[in-house]
């Protein structure tokens, strides 16, 4: 696991703040993340990266599942570090 999808993982955990088991595709609507709870998964992922999203990736296809958000950051965002 590296480090973009493990800190999606923990951020996401976070926020749903539950010992719900969460997979590369786990719709996050049905595990009730709505869209105040994707801009904290989004806040989080870009304080914890060091990164800021760009306003085009800011669209709720992009975060449905771990799997489209990690593919997102790896290929837009691929050589983030940690803050």
């Amino acid at each position: 696991m590296d480090l973009i999808q493990e800190t999606v993982f923990r951020v996401i955990g976070n926020v749903i703040g539950s010992a719900l088991a969460v997979d590369m595709d786990s719709s996050l609507s049905e595990m009730r993340v709505n869209s105040i709870k994707i801009i904290q998964i989004i806040a989080m992922l870009e304080n914890e990266l060091n990164f800021e999203l760009d306003e085009e990736d800011l669209i709720m296809s992009n975060f449905t599942t771990p799997r489209q958000t990690i593919n997102l950051l790896r290929e837009k965002y691929g050589s983030v570090e940690l803050a």
